[in-house]
């Protein structure tokens, strides 16, 4: 069984235990076998990433940890979501210590169940920030980015993408790709400073919040990139 675990998640841990939902990153999704379907995928894409680049994929490097999080604050500020608090932490997983992370949204909370639809903005808003720490990894980190870094956080956005486009009966990995992971790297590319900035006080402070974070986040500022098609 695929266990994932982030303190600073409360109550609202991983859970892949049962078949119809299941939590991942604090998120609670549920449908017919959908539980199920996200342990296999998630248990097939650990298993790819361990036989193509070993254990070293899953290592947790302290200066990937910050951008990560760094990532997350910035797409949270373009999207108008109030980020409350930011940490890193240091943490001993299994016989490996690394370096997590937490981002504290205002309102962050997320329940997408059959009786509780989601709309497409916001299907496709959580799609972005979900992925938002790995599109800052895979754009800023360069040596210290690993290959297994948050999987749950691809897949629950590439889920919520997918459902996104649905709705619009758009083609899931096309829309996903042009207006989640271009749409990302964009946003972020436009504010790498205030991205570095938020960055380089998580590595020196490990946690920012209160009226430092409220600076930060004011810097942030959204970047004409191409729009999803709507509905």
């Amino acid at each position: 069984m695929i266990s994932i675990s982030n303190p600073y998640y409360g109550d609202n841990k991983s859970n892949l235990l049962h078949d119809d939902v299941f939590t991942l990153a604090g998120i609670t999704a549920s449908g017919p076998g959908l539980g199920r379907q996200v342990r296999e995928v998630l248990a097939g894409l650990f298993r790819d990433i361990m036989d193509k680049h070993g254990p070293r994929a899953f290592e947790l490097p302290k200066r990937a940890a910050a951008i990560h999080e760094a990532g997350h604050v910035v797409i949270n500020s373009v999207l108008g979501a109030r980020t409350t608090s930011v940490l890193i932490d240091h943490v001993q997983v299994g016989e490996q210590c690394g370096w997590i992370g937490f981002t504290d949204v205002s309102g962050g909370a997320f329940v997408y169940t059959p009786d509780k639809p989601a709309t497409f903005d916001e299907l496709l808003a959580r799609s972005r920030t979900i992925y938002a720490g790995i599109a800052a990894e895979a754009l800023f980190a360069g040596e210290d980015r690993r290959e297994g870094s948050s999987l749950d956080e691809v897949l629950l956005s590439q889920l919520f993408g997918r459902y996104a486009a649905d709705l619009i009966g758009e083609d899931p990995e096309l829309f996903w790709q042009r207006n989640v992971h271009v749409w990302c790297l964009c946003q972020l590319g436009g504010n790498r400073e205030v991205h570095a900035e938020i960055t380089e006080a998580l590595l020196q402070r490990k946690r920012v919040k209160g009226k430092r974070l409220r600076q930060l986040c004011g810097q942030v500022e959204r970047v004409a990139c191409p729009e999803p098609a709507s509905n």
